[in-house]
């Protein structure tokens, strides 16, 4: 099983969008550069999306406090997730010099995350990017556990939230007039090799006016299923963002 050369990934701009990466000095280690609404985008393999001349990163489905949620029910799952979703969203903001974090739906996971086990590591986090911006778009998860203190300084709204030639989004839909930028799937796809091995992969699913992010959250599960027919995935693996054949 093999994924694309680097060689491969570049190119000149073909009917879908591609935008030819090679030699670009700003590239991000890893991404994929497209073209979305006549914006050059990149697809990171921290499963986010960079929006440059807006200085934006795009991410979906965090769920800080799954694991809490879950020990709170008696479940034995593993400590420290919180700590690792921040220490990664840290690195994704540090390593393209955000101004801007959307998180498109699903900050917290379920209402168990409203406590000091969960938010004290997020208030330090918080602090530490201070000068970023950071704004909500609520998801079904975001319903039940409720809006983060106002003390995190997020800015919430709800889907769709129009952002230039975007329409920021937690469920996958078409937005009239913009391109849509949602979440909520936990998109995946299989590649599958010669020897019958196979290996399932988080994706960008990129369809008509809709590009679906894959979950950032560590402790979150993908699907193969509901996503738009004819869609275009982009495989997340290996450290980069490989268009799939």
């Amino acid at each position: 099983m093999s994924m694309p050369s680097n060689e491969a990934r570049g190119g000149r701009p073909d009917a879908l969008g591609n935008v030819d990466a090679q030699g670009d000095a700003d590239a991000p280690a890893g991404a994929l550069a497209l073209g979305l609404a006549g914006e050059r985008v990149w697809l990171l393999p921290a499963r986010a999306l960079w929006w440059p001349a807006a200085r934006t990163v795009f991410v979906a489905d965090v769920h800080l406090g799954k694991a809490a949620s879950f020990r709170a029910l008696g479940q034995p799952v593993p400590a420290g997730t919180t700590r690792d979703n921040l220490d990664r969203l840290s690195a994704l903001i540090d390593g393209v010099r955000a101004s801007r974090l959307v998180v498109l739906g699903d900050l917290l996971h379920a209402a168990a995350a409203q406590q000091a086990q969960v938010l004290d590591p997020v208030h330090r986090w918080r602090e530490r990017h201070a000068a970023v911006e950071c704004l909500l778009v609520r998801g079904n998860h975001d319903s039940r556990a409720g809006d983060p203190p106002p003390s995190l300084r997020f800015d919430i709204v709800d889907e769709p939230h129009r952002m230039g030639p975007f329409a920021a989004c937690h469920h996958p839909r078409r937005v009239e007039g913009a391109h849509a930028l949602a979440g909520h799937l936990h998109p995946a796809m299989v590649l599958r090799g010669r020897a019958h091995e196979h290996q399932r992969l988080p994706c960008f699913c990129e369809a008509d006016g809709l590009m679906i992010l894959p979950a950032f959250g560590a402790f979150t599960g993908t699907t193969l299923d509901g996503l738009p027919a004819g869609a275009r995935c982009h495989a997340v693996g290996g450290g980069a963002v490989w268009a799939a054949p």
